[in-house]
């Protein structure tokens, strides 16, 4: 019963339709359609994405931002996309212009049945504060190795310019640089894209970031450190502004790319302990970067530029609106062909000469052993831990034995406070409460005065013994590579450590070549 009914129900249905000419005609002639909404629009200079409000039936708001820097005209802005509800007309079409110079322009959308929406134009003025002008007025560098021991440092590459290349080339040939930002396009997220000029300045120099060789401890050579600090590309490069992480991304001719953010001037905390501030008398480029921490370089220039710089600020000075970069400072540095690396010098085969003692390093630690100047840690010593680096050692060969290794005499001698380290360590820091420690076993390795030697220059192994230490004899191997410390940090320990002197040679004669010691690995400057 029920299916005939529904069987009924649209036959009669059928029949009232069939007596209507068109049943579609509502649907063709858009009667049913009130639509009249703008879906999207993009304008020429616009910033980001507008945001569209249907304030009513009638009316509506745009609001949008626009850089009047990137518009010809401000009275015929381009409409460079105009996307409406279904068959709804405007005033404007795409391609078309409207006039942002009297009020607040509008634009009239009329839908299909003859109804309109007047949507408002409220446009507010984008600026890229990025663009324009600027000087370099300080490069910052902080780095190191054991922030948690306060062993980081701050510095001012141009402070340190024996670190750099002498010729013209080091940080102080950024300080006369000039860099033009210019923005060429706002992208459709919001984030804005343009050329970076980095002019070299009247010197036509830039920084080569070539860290001394005479500063490297490790093997005495120059270093390339371009990765860490030619963040700001030479010449001509493009920048990105991610308004979304704050950053701004570098891009140069090869495709390379680094990035930074823009800090405002202020004082900040460098996270050593206990913190190091940084003044920034304006606003600063900050780079983070990616060094190796290195426990055996913990003290050094070496340690903080060249084995884990940790953050870069390029402070800069932005000049007046409509300043021009002098037509003198206009220049694009010319490639330099590098220097060919200089042939190695004959192998020294003898040990004579007189030196000065540098340094002395100990490495140990029965859990994370480290390497420590025993001079840093003086308060566990007396006073005469200071006597030590001003002593000279003076080498004299007298001839072969039937070995053919060298032999002769070693004189190590007092410098001007005419005494040695005594090597003892103060009773409060014998954890075995059994009172001051002498450890001259341990350091007294070379002896002092006078006493004979024998070099083998094969194998690189020195003996000693002087005649007032009852025969006492001390030996050691020509330097091999530092074993890496452990990077969780430094701690005391009961276990002895090799000990090292560097030394060098006062006539600076075959500079940086090893050279064994008596007692223990070392490097040595002849």
């Amino acid at each position: 019963m029920n299916k005939l009914k529904y069987l009924l129900s649209a036959f009669v249905l059928l029949c009232f339709a069939s007596c209507k000419d068109d049943p579609w005609e509502d649907v063709a002639d858009g009667g049913w359609n009130h639509e009249r909404s703008i879906i999207d629009v993009k304008f020429e200079g616009q910033a980001g994405t507008p945001t569209i409000t249907e304030t009513d039936s009638e009316t509506g708001v745009i609001e949008l931002q626009l850089a009047s820097d990137m518009v010809a005209d401000m009275s015929k802005v381009r409409v460079e996309t105009l996307t409406l509800s279904y068959k709804a007309t405007a005033n404007v079409a795409s391609g078309g212009t409207i006039d942002f110079t009297k009020g607040d322009p509008q634009i009239v959308v009329t839908s299909p049945n003859g109804e309109s929406r007047t949507y408002t134009l409220e446009m507010t003025e984008f600026t890229e504060t990025l663009t324009g002008t600027y000087t370099i007025s300080n490069l910052w560098v902080y780095g190191g190795t054991g922030a948690a021991y306060d062993c980081t440092k701050l510095y001012k590459p141009t402070d340190k310019s024996w670190c750099w290349n002498g010729e013209g080339r080091g940080p102080a040939a950024e300080m006369d640089n000039y860099l033009v930002f210019t923005l060429g396009e706002i992208l459709a997220d919001g984030n804005t894209t343009g050329t970076c000029m980095n002019w070299a300045g009247e010197d036509a120099k830039n920084w080569d970031c070539v860290f001394a060789g005479a500063s490297n401890p490790d093997t005495g050579k120059p270093v390339d450190l371009t990765q860490f600090y030619r963040q700001i590309p030479k010449g001509e490069s493009t920048w990105l502004r991610n308004y979304s992480d704050g950053t701004i991304t570098f891009t140069d001719a090869d495709g390379n790319k680094t990035s930074c953010t823009l800090v405002p001037k202020g004082t900040y905390q460098m996270p050593n302990v206990p913190p190091i501030p940084l003044t920034l008398e304006s606003e600063a480029f900050k780079f983070n970067l990616k060094g190796t921490e290195d426990w055996n370089n913990t003290y050094n220039d070496y340690g903080v530029f060249a084995r884990n710089p940790v953050t870069y600020y390029i402070e800069i000075v932005k000049q007046p609106a409509g300043f021009e970069v002098p037509e003198a400072s206009k220049t694009i540095e010319e490639p330099v062909d590098p220097e060919p690396e200089p042939e190695p010098d004959p192998e020294e085969t003898s040990l004579a000469g007189t030196y000065s003692v540098g340094r002395l390093t100990v490495y140990g630690g029965s859990v994370d052993p480290a390497f420590v100047n025993p001079v840093d840690k003086s308060w566990v010593w007396d006073d005469s831990i200071w006597k030590e680096s001003d002593n000279i050692l003076a080498m004299t060969a007298t001839g072969t034995d039937d070995a053919g290794r060298e032999t002769g005499e070693c004189e190590y001698l007092p410098g001007e406070d005419g005494g040695y380290w005594n090597y003892i360590l103060k009773a409060d820091y014998n954890k075995e409460g059994t009172g001051a420690l002498d450890l001259t076993k341990y350091y007294g390795l070379l002896p002092h005065g006078k006493s004979a030697y024998v070099y083998d220059a094969e194998a690189g192994t020195y003996r000693s013994g002087g005649a007032q230490d009852a025969g006492r004899t001390a030996s050691a191997s020509r330097p091999r590579p530092i074993l890496p410390a452990s990077p969780r940090g430094r701690r005391r320990s009961r276990s002895p450590a090799p000990h090292c002197w560097r030394i060098r040679h006062p006539s600076g004669a075959s500079a940086g070549r090893d050279t064994a010691l008596p007692g223990c690995q070392a490097r040595c400057s002849r």
